[in-house]
């Protein structure tokens, strides 16, 4: 009797097994690859994703100008003229006073050192017990413990005013060259079921999506940073632009941002004023304001569409920061809101496409089945008498 041949089941499943891990291994090792190769190559990736920012916030405005006949160099040239003007403006109006607040520091922060003297000495009472426990806990500590090893910072992203001057120049010629050439051109007037066609079809959605998304949470910022300067004008803040500025730049990191401004309005606060109740009503008036402006306001004009999670947002600034530091906390959100619209568009295709076949396959089938009975029937009417 020949013997029976195994079953080969298990061999494909253990096969498949293998092929599934040594993918997962590719996907993590190119992975950590990327992840090294962008914090290796952080002086020439920063300033492009900085001009693509750039690009997505103009492009609506760029779309609009086009629309009316105007060329779109020339629409692209006024943008960015006028955003440098406006950039200039508003460091031109802020520059002495952040000059001056920056010089007079040492002082404000003695200030408020006396100012919160009771409750720093609360706070060196309890680390003082935590730490008479904590001896009691090692009696046998070692006196001559090795010193600490200091780790040096690592320089920044520029380190002169000359490596500024030509970062930002080239930041703003690649956003010019980005806004003056139409790349969705070819979604539009190419082939619609050929690969480039749906590219383009994908990225023109993409651009238009983002560039809403973000002109929308400009102009929530515009009108956050707007409202902080009145408030703090009415409560007699010390130089109001300032933190109206303050708090429309740092309103695009979302949660560290509003609670960096509201911890900094907050100290002025104490220093500037006699008593905690002034200090409490700047603080509670930016609260308001970043409450109106993140729960009402935002919502009604950017949607639930990009909306992404707060943890997810807290991972993106902590691995944003750590990649490439204060850039990489600015750039987080929009990178994130970035990928979550291009997911959305290419699952859109997706789906699109399989309802298209499915729509061509009930069409081929009744096409088919129609065909048949026609031949039946010219068949049953030659045949008939």
């Amino acid at each position: 009797m020949p013997a029976v041949p195994p079953h080969p089941g298990p061999r494909r499943r253990r096969a498949r097994v293998r092929r599934a891990w040594t993918q997962y291994s590719l996907w993590l090792i190119a992975g950590v690859l990327l992840v090294g190769s962008l914090k290796v190559a952080q002086q020439a990736v920063v300033p492009v994703l900085f001009a693509v920012f750039v690009t997505l916030l103009l492009s609506p405005a760029v779309e609009v100008l086009a629309r009316r006949r105007v060329p779109r160099v020339v629409a692209a040239t006024l943008l960015v003229v006028a955003l440098v003007v406006l950039v200039g403006a508003g460091l031109s109006a802020t520059w002495r006073p952040a000059r001056d607040w920056l010089d007079t520091a040492p002082a404000t922060m003695r200030k408020l050192e006396t100012k919160i003297r009771p409750m720093t000495r609360f706070i060196a009472k309890v680390e003082s017990v935590s730490t008479q426990a904590g001896r009691m806990a090692e009696p046998s500590s070692k006196a001559n413990d090795a010193p600490t090893a200091v780790a040096l910072e690592p320089k920044g992203l520029v380190e002169s005013t000359q490596d500024w001057i030509i970062t930002i120049l080239s930041m703003l010629f690649l956003a010019l060259f980005l806004l003056a050439t139409d790349l969705a051109n070819v979604g539009r007037n190419g082939n619609p079921h050929a690969s480039g066609g749906r590219f383009g079809r994908v990225f023109e959605r993409v651009r238009s999506e983002l560039g809403r998304y973000f002109a929308a949470v400009t102009f929530c910022n515009s009108i956050l940073g707007i409202g902080t300067t009145l408030t703090m004008a009415w409560l007699d803040m010390p130089n109001p632009l300032l933190w109206g500025v303050i708090a429309f730049l740092l309103n695009f990191v979302p949660y560290a941002g509003s609670a960096l401004t509201l911890t900094l309005l907050t100290v002025v606060a104490l220093v500037s004023f006699d008593g905690v109740g002034k200090a409490v009503s700047v603080a509670g008036t930016y609260l308001i304001l970043t409450t109106l402006e993140g729960q009402v306001l935002q919502p009604v004009l950017v949607g639930r569409r990009v909306d992404i999670s707060p943890p997810l947002v807290l991972l993106g600034l902590w691995f944003g920061g750590w990649l490439w530091g204060v850039a990489g906390v600015a750039l987080a959100t929009p990178i994130l809101v970035s990928a979550k619209v291009v997911m959305q568009e290419f699952s859109r295709v997706q789906r699109d496409a399989q309802a298209d076949e499915r729509v061509e396959t009930v069409r081929t089938r009744a096409s088919a089945w129609l065909q048949k009975n026609a031949r039946r029937h010219r068949r049953g009417g030659s045949t008939a008498p």
